[in-house]
């Protein structure tokens, strides 16, 4: 008896554990909002409320609902001609439940104002969103298909009615697109492997148990990114470009290769470089189609530095300094690395966490990245002591070069009633 009671008991927490939420992409305009603190997990129901609580104190919001969407469409540039132009445009890739949401506001204040406009009438779409300029009111335009080429010109209409008013704009669905849904489903409820990875003890000394580094990864799609998960790394990018020159000339044109890994075996491995600790050096290695893909990355200062890539038997360098500190993690738009040989290896939306520290684990999904270190970010706290000192040391030098040259000139002032110096008289 006490064994079926447990049982029941048990069965709703796994449920719950394993439930996936649809989320949907969101895209907001007309005020900055808040960034998502991380591009691998969804903005929370109760978070997005919040955003837009706060924005309809002194906003009027409207919201425009496809019948679904994923971030792919979001991320087609000939889709949104008009919204592609709109700056500032923030974009959250996944929202649970954004509708959710926005009841939940509408419930503390005044109801949601529904609104069901042919999208392909332009005529009548102009008559249905001349609304009067009310803060704290919400519109909702239900546009109930994925048009999304469709529901840029509604929405570019929509913007030009409220030139003059203090209006939020959100553009999401009802729903996830189900495919990408189901497809987060799998993954969540996918069995984590059993723990067994190199220790990154600071004294060095692997704890009984430990095997070989590299062997706790996990596999996800985040916002048509990879991400891949180690209990020292998380690491995403977009995708891998190889280019090579068809002949060693200036002219030459490049092939170029999409770098694609091994399906099945979609994981990064991490090895130590001095085989002790993690302040040592790190590789991390992928398992491409090509060959396998070795990044090495070198501590200094409080600082990763990024050294080198090994890729089909080339060593290719960065002609730039890629470096993050400890504290955040490498967000870069692309990184390129260059080969003697004229080739170049290019990665796309890169995003880099290195974790340091025993308590926190690449695998526990409820784990959030660092804040970004973007690569445009070239002065570290180390590297503007060094200028600051160094500048200094020119001005002393500078002073003391000053002095010594001014020995032995004549500053004395010539009074206008004595004779030219240094010329001879019979007086």
């Amino acid at each position: 008896m006490y064994f079926f009671a447990s049982l029941l008991f048990i069965i709703p927490i796994c449920s719950v554990a394993a439930k996936v939420t649809s989320s949907p992409p969101v895209l907001v305009w007309g005020v900055d909002t808040p960034k998502a603190s991380s591009i691998f997990r969804p903005v929370k129901t109760t978070q997005f409320q919040k955003i837009i609580g706060k924005l309809q104190a002194n906003n009027m919001i409207i919201i425009y609902l496809a019948s679904e969407l994923a971030a792919k469409d979001i991320n087609c540039d000939v889709c949104f001609p008009y919204l592609s132009k709109i700056q500032p445009m923030n974009f959250y890739s996944q929202v649970e439940e954004p509708l959710k949401a926005v009841e939940q506001v509408a419930e503390q204040t005044e109801e949601i104002i529904w609104h069901h406009p042919q999208v392909s009438e332009i005529g009548s779409l102009e008559a249905e969103m001349e609304l009067s300029c009310q803060k704290g009111q919400i519109h909702a335009f239900s546009f109930n298909d994925r048009n999304v080429v469709a529901h840029d010109a509604a929405m570019a209409v929509a913007t030009y009615q409220f030139t003059d008013c203090p209006v939020v704009h959100v553009y999401t669905a009802y729903t996830e697109e189900d495919k990408a849904l189901q497809h987060r489903k799998s993954h969540k409820t996918k069995a984590m492997p059993i723990k067994s990875e190199a220790s990154k003890n600071l004294d060095g000394k692997p704890s009984a148990g430990d095997s070989k580094p590299g062997q706790l990864v996990s596999y996800g799609q985040a916002d048509n990114m990879t991400v891949l998960r180690h209990e020292m790394v998380v690491l995403a990018f977009r995708n891998i470009l190889l280019a090579n020159k068809k002949r060693p000339s200036v002219l030459s044109a490049f092939n170029r290769t999409n770098v694609v890994l091994i399906p099945g075996s979609e994981k990064v491995q991490v090895g130590l470089l001095n085989g002790l600790d993690i302040f040592g050096g790190i590789v991390l290695v992928l398992n491409t189609e090509l060959s396998p893909l070795v990044m090495e990355l070198m501590p200094s200062q409080g600082n990763w530095y990024m050294t080198r890539m090994i890729f089909m038997n080339n060593t290719h360098y960065p002609r730039d300094l890629i470096f993050f500190g400890f504290m955040f993690s490498l967000c870069c738009t692309d990184i390129t690395m260059y080969s003697p040989l004229a080739g170049r290896l290019s990665f796309f939306d890169f995003h880099l966490d290195i974790l340091w520290q025993d308590k926190d684990s690449g695998l526990d999904l409820d784990y959030e990245v660092k804040p970004c270190w973007d690569c445009n970010i070239l002065m570290t706290p180390t590297l503007t002591q060094t200028i600051f000192v160094v500048l200094i040391i020119l001005a002393v030098f500078w002073g003391g070069m000053a002095m010594i040259l001014s020995i032995g000139r004549n500053h004395m002032l010539q009074n206008a009633n004595d004779p030219d110096l240094h010329i001879k008289t019979d007086t």
